[in-house]
């Protein structure tokens, strides 16, 4: 009897583990939580989407990334096609895009041996804990 008890306690206590994922309300917090070492930086001029300056992060492999807090969805959303917009005019390689609620986070990696002019997130040193990250945002 014991034994069944002490196993229906555990299967529960992993079953609620497993089941609650930590949610945050900040991007940067969030990714914090991914244990990434980031450092905030004065953000280019040019780097300005929609008269909205994005808070920009060095990580410690000198990668940057940059969230941009837009207010709402529909805010979001005209910042990403003004980024598509510009980013169609330059020939160098693109960041990876995330989004989530009213945020648009731009990840400038590293990587210059990718095929594609966007580096896959398993060919970056974070953008697989990034996208992790931008899950768990409220």
């Amino acid at each position: 009897m014991r034994k069944l008890i002490f196993v229906a306690f555990l299967s529960l206590f992993w079953l609620s583990a497993c089941s609650s994922q930590q949610k945050y309300t900040s991007v940067i917090e969030a990714i914090k939580s991914e244990g990434i070492n980031i450092t905030q930086i004065e953000s280019p001029q040019e780097a300005q989407l929609n008269e909205t300056n994005p808070l920009s992060y060095k990580l410690d492999n000198n990668e940057i990334i940059r969230v941009y807090d837009f207010g709402s969805k529909e805010k979001r959303e005209l910042g990403k096609k003004r980024f598509q917009e510009h980013q169609q005019l330059l020939s160098s390689y693109a960041p990876i895009v995330y989004q989530t609620s009213n945020y648009l986070v731009l990840y400038y990696s590293n990587v210059n041996n990718s095929k594609t002019a966007t580096p896959k997130l398993s060919e970056t040193k974070y953008g697989e804990k990034i996208q992790k990250a931008i899950n768990s945002v409220e």
